[in-house]
């Protein structure tokens, strides 16, 4: 019988993309894999956005990604102008979506964010409330004020790893494990 012992131990963040990246799964991955980095017709803006989803879409979501980016003809930020950044991503389909497909545009430019990633850096920062905010304009101010800024503390990584690594973290966070 192989019993665990869970510890928390400090590392370097090499260590910790690692490890963490190696806790990382996600159905499907495939999905991201094989349509990230290449021109976004539309059969791979569908299969990036189910791949996010983690599931097939619900007739609201395709609508929703139809409308929101299939057909987006606004011109999308490729630097990190806040003013910019922030008009754009208030704009509508959805803060965590709308980030998602400035990723898909220029994914060594733009991490992906959802509430895993959030978790894993409030955490690491030593922020009292780990948990993603939820109204959009405060998770809008949260990705170009804080996130952006915490991600280049990893540049020095491959972004896959990273964000696999963060997202591990953050999903572990959930289960409200306290090492005390």
């Amino acid at each position: 019988m192989q019993l665990p012992v869970f510890r928390e131990d400090f590392v370097s963040k090499s260590e910790f993309v690692n490890f963490w990246s190696k806790q990382y799964f996600y159905p499907k991955d495939y999905l991201y894999n094989d349509n990230i980095g290449k021109e976004l017709i539309e059969e791979r803006i569908w299969a990036l956005f189910i791949w996010k989803n983690g599931k097939p879409l619900s007739e609201k979501k395709k609508l929703s990604v139809k409308n929101n980016f299939v057909r987006e003809t606004i011109k999308i930020p490729s630097s990190h102008d806040n003013l910019t950044l922030l008009l754009y991503l208030n704009r509508p389909g959805g803060t965590i979506w709308r980030i998602f497909w400035l990723h898909c545009n220029y994914p060594n430019i733009y991490p992906i964010y959802d509430q895993h990633v959030h978790r894993a850096m409030a955490k690491l920062k030593d922020w009292k409330e780990l948990e993603i905010p939820s109204p959009n304009r405060i998770k809008v101010e949260m990705y170009v004020n804080h996130y952006l800024q915490f991600w280049r503390e990893f540049i020095e990584f491959p972004a896959k790893p990273v964000d696999e690594a963060l997202w591990a973290y953050g999903k572990f966070l959930k289960l409200k494990y306290d090492f005390k």
